[in-house]
């Protein structure tokens, strides 16, 4: 009985790594996955704001002769841009980028 509950023990042993193992895989994915999707969130938020703000107070109004309402607007522009070309980015890596992915369940 002793070798049959010895391996009894050492199969749920290793059964158990195999499923922890597995889980640290998922995790990990999981966690990468969530670091490329808070980049690309903050990338979409923060950068038009970013733009806007640097445009307008130091390239237009210290370069440029031009009214506060064209400064406003040219900075508007800008950041519309900016906002443009980051969701292109994140379409771009979600169409064509990313790691190859293959469902196992």
């Amino acid at each position: 009985m002793s070798n049959k509950s010895k391996k009894a023990t050492s199969g749920a042993t290793d059964g158990g790594q195999q499923k922890l193992a597995k889980q640290r895989s998922h995790d990990y994915q999981d966690y990468s996955a969530f670091k490329v999707v808070l980049f690309y969130c903050s990338l979409i938020v923060f950068l038009p704001v970013v733009t806007f703000f640097v445009l307008k107070g130091f390239v237009l109004e210290r370069f440029f002769t031009m009214s506060d309402i064209k400064v406003n607007i040219a900075a508007a522009v800008g950041a519309v841009a900016a906002l443009h070309v980051s969701l292109g980015v994140y379409i771009y890596r979600a169409y064509f980028g990313g790691s190859k992915s293959s469902k196992e369940d």
